[in-house]
């Protein structure tokens, strides 16, 4: 009973986050490369890339544990009746993460993989994603989310047309 209740968490967890990636990646794409291409923040990707090991945890780790827990607080806003707020919120959030700590965590991966116990948590921890992401692929929630995401996307073209 409790491995079912953790399973359905697990499965409604990953394909929320799974959808704002699925809907929000695409929309920043464009302003992630632009942005990319900027020699300032070429040479902070190289700055940062050629950090210590520590150094680099750090890099990562403020901007995330600032930027990761709006989006619990976001999820809370949301489930205590403010909806707009909450969503608002987690959508915020999510690109604040996208834009920054996507973009440290890239630039840093060099330096962090030089951190032994660092590098097999985040193997550890991309296993673990892989097979729940995997297990939700494989559910009707998984088919349904993905038609729903398929729909908005052309809807949204066919806005911006």
């Amino acid at each position: 009973m409790i491995r079912a209740i953790g399973r359905a968490v697990v499965t409604v967890a990953v394909v929320i986050y799974t959808l704002l990636d699925e809907l929000l990646f695409p929309l920043f794409r464009p302003l992630i490369a632009w942005l990319s291409a900027l020699r300032l923040f070429q040479r902070l990707g190289d700055w940062l890339g050629r950090l210590p090991p520590y150094a680099a945890l750090v890099a990562l780790g403020v901007p995330f544990v600032v930027i990761e827990p709006m989006k619990v607080v976001a999820i809370w806003w949301a489930g205590t009746g403010h909806v707009i707020t909450g969503t608002i919120g987690l959508l915020l959030a999510h690109a604040l993460s996208l834009l920054v700590v996507e973009r440290i965590f890239h630039a840093v991966y060099q330096p962090l993989m030089r951190i032994d116990w660092f590098a097999r948590l985040l193997g550890w921890m991309f296993a673990l994603r892989d097979r729940a992401i995997a297990w939700a692929k494989s559910t009707a929630a998984w088919r349904a989310a993905l038609g729903w995401v398929r729909g908005v996307r052309e809807w949204v073209r066919g806005v911006l047309r």
